[in-house]
C-alpha cells in the first residue's frame, strides 16, 4: 500500500492510500488503537457509505468532495451501520476518533493530499490499474 500525505485545514497528516478496490474495501479492518490515518482516493467523485465491521478502533471520518470537507461523521467499532449521507465524495480520510475536534477541523475546510503530487498519483494509479486514469 503506498503512503503520502494529506492536509486537512491546517493540519498535515501522514497516511495510507487506500486506492486499489481491494485496500479499500479492507480499509483499517482489524487495526487495533491508535489507527494508521488512511485515506480513500477515487478516480469519479460517488456516492460512499462506509461500516465499522471488524474495525475494533473508533475513528473520526472525513468525506470530501472537491477539495473541501463535506461531512464529518463517528465510525462506532464493528458496528454494521453504514456512515456518510447520500452525498458524492472523491477522497475519504480515516483518523482516530477524537482527532477532529482536537484539532479544530470542521465543515467546509479545504482537504486534499501534498505528496503524492498529482502526476504521482497518475502514475499510482495506472500501476495499479494497469492503464492510463485521469486525475
Amino acid at each position: 500500500m503506498e503512503s503520502g500525505y494529506i492536509f486537512l485545514g491546517n493540519n498535515v497528516f501522514s497516511t495510507l492510500l487506500a486506492i486499489s478496490e481491494e485496500e479499500q474495501a479492507k480499509g483499517l479492518m482489524g487495526q487495533e488503537w491508535p489507527p494508521t490515518i488512511m485515506s480513500f482516493i477515487y478516480t469519479t467523485p460517488k456516492i460512499n457509505r462506509f461500516w465499522m465491521k471488524n474495525t475494533p478502533s473508533p475513528l473520526d471520518i472525513v468525506f470530501s468532495y472537491n477539495g473541501v470537507i463535506t461531512q464529518i461523521c463517528k465510525g462506532t467499532p464493528h458496528s454494521t451501520n453504514l456512515i456518510g449521507q447520500y452525498r458524492p465524495s472523491d477522497l475519504i480520510v480515516e483518523l482516530p476518533h477524537g482527532t477532529v475536534v482536537s484539532l479544530g477541523i470542521k465543515l467546509e475546510q479545504k482537504v486534499g493530499l501534498v505528496k503524492p503530487t498529482p502526476d504521482e498519483l497518475k502514475r499510482i494509479f495506472a500501476e495499479k490499474y494497469r492503464g492510463i486514469v485521469k486525475i
